[in-house]
């Protein structure tokens, strides 16, 4: 089942949350050299950019010249007094010049100190959910040839598939790649480089064999649910049964692709049909896989249960994509748009470490406290945490007020059930005409319409 939370001293998981959030656990990229913007410095501006409700470079250059980020600098090269233009191109250069490897490795480290303040050493094994969506860009620079529309439309489209921890809403690992790589390579590429003894619950989309090959041969476990069509196939016949659990060798077959490193071998499993009922709803019958064999430790229930959570990572996509308002992409370079991914990403995850340490402190779990509200409360006191004239016991004093805020931050128990709503948006009428042919005829037959005026 998910790991349970840890019982620590506040005081110990403080620290190591200040000690994250100044991107202690980090070093430097190599062959980087001192400059005005050092490259944790520029990091560090990146994700407080995703943490504030503008994410502007004019309001990073405005925060660094109050002095956000003096104690992040050496005493006799404070950014608010080295700094001599209001201009952003300073900052924007050195975004630019942050390898995207080194962000991306960033992001990974800080994703792993950060499980450490919800999960405690348990012989359980770590659940991790999987899911995909989609992040709209502007076709900006070569944005257009890296991540190319849908279609023949505007926006440019970038796939992310992202793995949540189940206990504390973590995101572990990510990857982001054109519209044209499916979620399924994505995730055996992300299995595979991750190579980590955890559960990994997938949807229907997940449930084929090269994922659940990768899940193995990446020292790993998986719990996928199957179409009934797939799961026909692997039982062998054309009738499936009301319930069933049996022990499986799901062997790949001409069909199935083979991704570059992945091995031919089968996976042996258990096949599991079973009927999901909740009170108020219509029963649903699922056909799950999962490479756990033993019985006695995980029986259908269990597995029922524990495949239950896979709808977190719906909600998670949700607070990403909404509250962090990562939906969008602003840069003008395929390059810059991996980047702010991972930036904003960290930024999402240390809202979620504050989050579990909060839950500690208030003997919840980490998924009954409010993002939204521990999100505004780490967004308002970030930068007051990095003033040079705070001293060592203000700042203590600070984050203590700023874990007992965020405990205090439960979701409300509604008492009534919410009215159903449909699922669908609700568009006002557009007094524009639709574009006939493609953009660029429309601004050479508007250019020819203003050159006769």
């Amino acid at each position: 089942m998910v790991r349970k939370l840890q019982t620590v001293a506040p005081a110990q998981a403080l620290q190591l949350f200040h000690r994250i959030l100044t991107l202690a656990p980090l070093q430097a990229p190599e062959g980087a050299y001192e400059r005005l913007w050092i490259p944790l410095l520029t990091l560090w501006y990146l994700v407080w950019q995703w943490l504030q409700p503008r994410h502007t470079l004019e309001a990073v250059v405005t925060d660094a010249r109050r002095g956000g980020a003096d104690r992040l600098c050496a005493p006799a090269k404070l950014l608010s007094q080295s700094i001599k233009s209001k201009a952003t191109t300073a900052y924007s250069n050195a975004r630019q010049r942050l390898p995207l490897d080194w962000v991306r490795q960033a992001f990974s480290q800080l994703a792993a100190d950060l499980i450490t303040l919800g999960n405690r050493r348990s012989q359980d094994l770590p659940v991790e959910l999987l899911d995909g969506s989609t992040k709209r860009l502007r076709p900006y620079g070569d944005i257009r040839q890296n991540f190319p529309p849908h279609k023949k439309c505007y926006w440019c489209l970038a796939r992310v598939l992202v793995s949540f921890c189940a206990a504390t809403g973590v995101a572990t690992a990510a990857r982001i790649a054109s519209i044209h790589v499916s979620e399924q390579a994505l995730a055996v590429q992300l299995m595979l480089e991750a190579a980590k003894r955890v559960l990994y619950i997938g949807d229907r989309n997940f449930g084929v064999w090269r994922v659940v090959r990768a899940a193995v041969q990446g020292k790993g476990h998986a719990l996928m649910r199957l179409t009934q069509v797939r799961a026909r196939r692997l039982l062998g016949k054309k009738h499936l049964p009301a319930s069933l659990d049996l022990p499986v060798v799901w062997s790949p077959t001409s069909h199935d692709q083979i991704d570059p490193g992945l091995g031919k071998e089968p996976v042996p499993g258990r096949l599991i049909i079973i009927k999901a009922r909740r009170r108020g709803y219509r029963s649903q019958t699922l056909y799950l896989f999962t490479t756990l064999t033993d019985v006695q430790v995980y029986p259908p229930q269990r597995l029922l249960e524990l495949y239950g959570w896979r709808w977190q990572v719906e909600l998670n996509f949700r607070t990403v994509k909404s509250t962090m308002q990562m939906d969008q992409s602003e840069a003008k370079s395929a390059d810059m748009v991996c980047k702010e991914f991972y930036a904003g990403l960290m930024a999402y995850n240390l809202v979620r470490g504050l989050m579990a340490a909060a839950a500690q402190e208030s003997g919840c779990r980490p998924v009954e406290l409010s993002f939204t509200k521990v999100h505004g409360l780490l967004a308002s006191i970030i930068t007051e945490l990095f003033l040079v004239c705070m001293s060592a016991p203000a700042r203590r004093n600070r984050l203590k007020w700023l874990l007992a805020e965020a405990s205090g931050a439960r979701l409300p128990r509604r008492r009534k059930p919410r009215q159903n709503e449909p699922r669908a948006q609700h568009y006002q009428p557009q007094v524009f005409p639709k574009i006939k042919g493609s953009r660029d005829e429309a601004r050479e037959a508007l250019k020819k319409s203003l050159s006769k005026c």
